[in-house]
């Protein structure tokens, strides 16, 4: 029998989700009291251990448009929107071998400190904008979509609150103690969002999975097997034209946004940059990696369970994606144990830690690369305090602007995938940006000028392709890819792009540069040198990736031996790799234990299973 909406919340779910909204603010505000400089407010005075760090790269990345907008996508597509969390485990392995223990070396605040140190000025300017512009857009959808998934609590409880006044308050809230805390308030608040986003998805996965039309997981699968291929919704191999998540497009243009997202993002980088030393930031990262594997089985397998669900009551054409949520909690939650309760603390935590993150790295992107360099052009002695306050008073400004361009600009009926949207609209800016941080890695030299004509024109070429490709595409390019460009296939053409153009403009412009190309290709050989041995690996798992994603497409009756062997061999490398690196020290043992490359071995391998298993 389905729930209604008057008897739907009871006293004990008011009083949970009280004390939970309550505690967030007053742990946000406590953990960062004593934060007076800018390196406690904006790193977190590099204290931070790994637990804070797992917990905050969890809570940053998960947020309400993965627990609301990854079950509407579940629901109506499947579970190849898993990709988003399997194929970011590769990136997170970058971050942590060949990003992170550069950026630390140079003791930046901001990831456009980098670029400057590499290309110049304008180029780091021009990322911070960017920068600026895609969390605007990041924060306007996280506002949108957690007032749409609780207005409908709102009304079960009698509470007489408008979409409008839910974006105040959501904003408001976690404005607050973001204000007061800084970097370790968000951190801290994020680990408690962490604990309530686990528990309240992995509750509802169980109530939706256990249900009598759901039948368990196995009975879930078996059901998916016996559809229509193209209506088997435990496919993570879409077809190469499919218009949303085509597999093509997500082991080419969706894997470079992962490697944006996880290595060039401030707001995500910015917290393993205020960890105690590197060992501990990676140690962070892999445990945060770790628990992002289990997104796609509390979130997108919800989802499919969901379909099944109202399948067999017949009501599936009257659901929208973005309503599936709250629909579902109406459906199959238990009245009166307050379980409700716990559900939408996990639904506030995951819309307090994304928005808090993004609050806090734009106050960082101002205060250090646009208040600090100003007032010392200007030859203005900065007070201790200034930079600190600047970040403050710009966090509390970005704030009523993302405020007044959700309520002027989203629309709280929307019927389609807000998850989708927002990644497809945000992608035009990525590519280029991702190009010009590989260069920097890489250390090609290129002029500052170039990188900034790269930096705008990348985004003008992306928009004009999606114009463009019907009329220019040849019919076997769309016969297999679609006869409208997929965004994921447009990154994956708009990187490729970038990287010819500032290749062509590196060799047409050495006179400018100082550097032949016998100097070139020396500082390339360099820092792949520096990172040889990761280069070698990389390149081994992505050349065993193709052969085993190979056999589980073309050959899959041997689906579960090739998942099997497939994810043991590569843990076996990170073992591997660990026993080289021991050999060297001089206890093995004790050595052994301090190396971490089987713990992302181990992380890869089991990426690596699910990958070829679904």
């Amino acid at each position: 029998m389905v729930n209604t909406f008057s008897v739907m919340i009871a006293l004990a779910d008011i009083l949970f989700f009280a004390l939970t909204f309550f505690g967030i603010l007053l742990v946000g505000i406590f953990a960062g009291r004593n934060e007076t400089t800018s390196k406690d407010y904006f790193l977190g005075g590099k204290t931070l251990p790994w637990w804070g760090i797992a917990g905050s790269l969890f809570g940053t990345n998960i947020s309400a448009n993965h627990l609301v907008g990854m079950l509407g996508i579940g629901f109506s597509i499947g579970f190849a929107q898993s990709h988003y969390e399997f194929g970011s485990i590769p990136a997170i392995v970058l971050l942590a071998f060949v990003f992170l223990p550069l950026f630390r070396r140079k003791k930046i605040y901001t990831l456009s400190e980098f670029l400057v140190s590499k290309f110049g000025r304008s180029a780091g300017i021009l990322y911070s904008g960017i920068s600026l512009i895609l969390i605007l857009i990041q924060l306007t959808g996280a506002l949108y979509i957690g007032a749409r998934s609780f207005l409908p609590f709102c009304k079960m409880a009698g509470l007489q609150m408008s979409y409008n006044e839910l974006v105040i308050l959501i904003s408001l809230s976690a404005t607050v103690y973001t204000w007061f805390g800084g970097l370790k308030s968000v951190v801290y608040t994020d680990v408690i969002q962490t604990f309530l986003i686990l528990g309240s998805g992995i509750l509802l996965a169980y109530l939706a999975i256990t249900r009598p039309e759901v039948g368990g997981f196995f009975q879930l699968i078996q059901t998916e097997k016996l559809r229509l291929v193209s209506e088997n919704k435990m496919n993570l191999y879409l077809s190469s034209d499919h218009p949303v998540l085509p597999w093509t497009g997500a082991l080419s243009g969706l894997f470079l946004l992962h490697i944006f997202y996880w290595n060039t993002n401030q707001y995500v980088v910015q917290r393993t940059l205020g960890g105690k030393s590197l060992r501990e930031a990676r140690l962070g990262i892999v445990a945060g990696g770790l628990l992002k594997l289990t997104v796609p089985f509390f979130s997108v397998l919800t989802g499919i369970a969901a379909f099944q669900i109202w399948a067999g009551l017949g009501e599936t054409k009257s659901i929208d994606p973005d309503e599936a949520f709250s629909k579902l909690v109406v459906l199959i939650v238990p009245i009166g144990y307050g379980i409700v309760g716990v559900i939408l603390a996990g639904l506030l935590g995951a819309i307090f830690s994304s928005i808090d993150s993004m609050l806090h790295s734009a106050a960082t992107l101002f205060a250090i690369d646009f208040y600090k360099p100003l007032r010392q052009r200007f030859g203005t002695k900065m007070e201790g305090t200034e930079e600190l306050q600047a970040g403050r008073f710009f966090l509390l400004a970005f704030s009523c602007l993302v405020t007044i361009l959700t309520l002027f600009f989203t629309d709280p009926n929307s019927k389609g995938n807000f998850f989708i949207e927002l990644s497809a609209q945000s992608s035009h800016f990525t590519p280029a940006l991702l190009v010009t941080f590989l260069f920097g890695i890489l250390s090609i030299p290129v002029r500052s000028v170039y990188v900034g004509i790269n930096i705008v024109l990348t985004p003008i070429f992306s928009i004009l392709l999606v114009q463009l490709y019907p009329h220019i595409a040849p019919e076997l390019i769309q016969s297999v890819l679609g006869q409208k460009l997929n965004f994921l296939h447009r990154v994956f053409l708009c990187f490729q792009f970038s990287v010819f153009f500032l290749t062509i403009a590196t060799l047409f412009d050495r006179h400018h540069t100082n550097v032949n190309l016998h100097e070139i290709a020396s500082n390339f050989l360099i820092s792949i040198k520096k990172q040889k041995h990761f280069f070698k690996i990389g390149i081994l798992i992505v050349f065993l990736l193709s052969i085993f994603i190979g056999i589980r497409i073309w050959l899959p009756k041997y689906q579960v031996e090739n998942s099997f062997t497939g994810g043991f061999f590569v843990f076996l490398i990170g073992i591997w790799i660990s026993y080289l690196k021991a050999k060297l020290g001089n206890n093995f043992w004790k050595s052994f234990a301090k190396r971490d490359e089987w713990l992302f071995g181990l992380l890869l391998g089991v990426t690596f299973f699910f990958y070829l298993y679904f």
